[in-house]
């Protein structure tokens, strides 16, 4: 008895999306996205033959299992007994030429046993926002070399993950879902889906989600709608609100603050997040009628040493090329480029006259002093409880914080902390800050603005 495999009106789409189109395939579960990538996959395979090399990465081995069974009843719905599965290579062999190499990456050393000196026409990474990281799915595309076929990455995932935060930035936020758009020199196409779209799957399926609709309602909506601005991050659920937190900084003037200071996370592979945090001497009512109490603290600008493409990789520059644009960002903000680093930045791992971090960014004007750091949970639930209180805010300049701190997700093992895996560092950067230094050289206690009182009519004090 044959059985007819239909494609889904949300799988059809994604089949007219022109072939030199990459795309990303962003929504919630249920939508029918692995299945889209297999459609692409016998698709290409069936109209390029020998021509057509296939590479399909998912971040687990046992996941990988799931798809590549899926994905071999696919075709043999086209090429009945005929293909070939090799399971010790996880490759499959079509009748026509086409192969199909299935393999799980979960970071760049396993991608180089893959895709080192390989040809692909066809890379399609499930589960995206799982993982691997974002910057090993980049070089995937390396491996995208054609011999007079189209060359296509596509990406699929849902809201969450590791890769939340950069996958919602380069193809999500801004876009208009099916509509072209450059990036990188690549046209993309968001195409995103919903259970809704997907109605092969039973109803119970389906109400196994309306649980989430009352315990979690932000996960709910990510999961079920595909809505990639709801989900705030598990660490921070219920907890961050950016109507009442994100602020413009024109509306606070440097009056305003008893004091203002740098606070580094030091990263070179990863990002080195410097922000500028300070506290309010006094309230202050903003245009809005939101209250900023006093003593309340603010992210009020921040500098990210950062690859522009990928949030979650450092630029690798020492500390004495990145301290011109600190000084910058204080000049700009009327301080000087004081305060506080991770207390790690101070080690010589080399011997005693070995420079430290923390030295050469004094030798290049910064003055820094180590950070009372402590453990990571006592830090994180004080930001947490100021956050609660109204006692925090973040000025809406601050983009790689906004982008990064709220879809923080919780570490698994340790539910009382953010996973470290994550891009955490412009957090751990404001957390230093709260914190304050441990008894360094360098102290802030001292600033105060030579004018006591702005003179800006916008601002009412309280």
């Amino acid at each position: 008895m044959s059985v007819e495999i239909r494609p889904t009106p949300f799988q059809s789409q994604v089949l007219t999306v022109p072939e030199d189109h990459f795309m990303f395939l962003g929504g919630g579960r249920g939508g029918g996205k692995s299945m889209a990538v297999q459609f692409l996959i016998l698709r290409h395979c069936d109209q390029y033959k020998s021509r057509a090399r296939v590479l399909v990465t998912r971040r687990r081995l046992k996941s990988l299992g799931q798809f590549a069974e899926e994905l071999r009843q696919l075709l043999r719905s086209a090429y009945g007994r005929d293909i070939a599965y090799n399971q010790n290579d996880a490759m499959f062999r079509l009748p026509n030429g086409a192969t199909i190499q299935l393999t799980h990456v979960e970071s760049a050393s396993a991608l180089s046993d893959v895709a080192q000196g390989m040809s692909y026409t066809l890379i399609a990474c499930d589960e995206a926002g799982e993982g691997p990281s974002i910057e090993v799915i980049d070089q995937l595309g390396m491996s995208l070399r054609g011999n007079g076929t189209p060359l296509r990455l596509v990406l699929a995932g849902n809201p969450g993950g590791q890769n939340h935060g950069a996958l919602a930035e380069r193809y999500v936020t801004g876009r208009e879902p099916w509509v072209p758009f450059e990036f990188e020199g690549n046209t993309w196409v968001y195409a995103p889906s919903r259970l809704d779209d997907n109605p092969y799957l039973p109803e119970a399926y389906r109400r196994n989600f309306e649980v989430l609709a009352r315990t979690d309602p932000a996960l709910y909506r990510a999961m079920r709608l595909g809505d990639w601005s709801a989900l705030v991050g598990d660490f921070f659920q219920g907890i961050w609100n950016a109507d009442k937190m994100v602020i413009d900084h024109h509306d606070v003037p440097l009056d305003c603050f008893a004091s203002l200071k740098l606070s580094i996370d030091w990263g070179s592979a990863a990002p080195c997040a410097t922000v500028l945090v300070g506290q309010l001497a006094y309230a202050v009512r903003l245009p809005d009628d939101r209250v900023m109490p006093r003593g309340a603290w603010v992210v009020f600008d921040e500098h990210a040493e950062c690859d522009p493409r990928n949030i979650s990789r450092g630029t690798g520059r020492t500390p004495g090329q990145i301290a011109p644009s600190l000084h910058a960002m204080a000049a700009r903000n009327g301080v000087r480029a004081r305060g506080v680093i991770d207390s790690a930045a101070e080690a010589r791992q080399m011997g005693r006259a070995e420079a430290s971090i923390a030295d050469l960014f004094r030798e290049a004007g910064v003055r820094v002093s180590p950070a009372k750091k402590g453990a990571r949970v006592p830090r994180f639930e004080h930001l947490k409880q100021l956050m609660v209180n109204g006692e925090f805010f973040v000025a809406s300049r601050c983009r790689m914080w906004l982008a990064t701190v709220p879809s923080l997700p919780r570490d698994s093992r340790v539910p009382d902390d953010c996973d470290s895996a994550a891009n955490d560092h412009m957090l751990d950067a404001t957390s230093y800050g709260i914190a304050g230094e441990s008894g360094g050289r360098v102290h802030q206690r001292g600033f105060l603005p030579e004018a006591r009182m702005p003179r800006e009519e916008r601002i009412v004090w309280i």
